[in-house]
């Protein structure tokens, strides 16, 4: 079964669509870094919705990179 076609309406439809959401979530980041959580706010003003669990990943004692990036051991 070949994809779907896609008319070039549909695809800057799309793009216009992404871009929306990326400047949304780029003002909401700058106005929750300039004002104090409030009493509702349920993670304290931090938005965690990207952590993925991985225990924040500012591991203090964590400063060897891996060897892809250039460092040797």
């Amino acid at each position: 079964m070949p994809g779907k076609e896609w008319t070039d309406e549909e695809v800057q439809k799309e793009i216009r669509d992404a871009i929306a959401i990326v400047r949304e979530d780029r003002f909401e980041t700058f106005v929750r870094g300039k004002f104090p959580p409030s009493s509702d706010d349920k993670n304290g003003g931090k938005d965690q919705s990207g952590d993925g669990g991985n225990g924040g990943g500012n591991d203090p004692d964590k400063k060897k990179k891996s060897l892809w990036w250039g460092e040797s051991e």
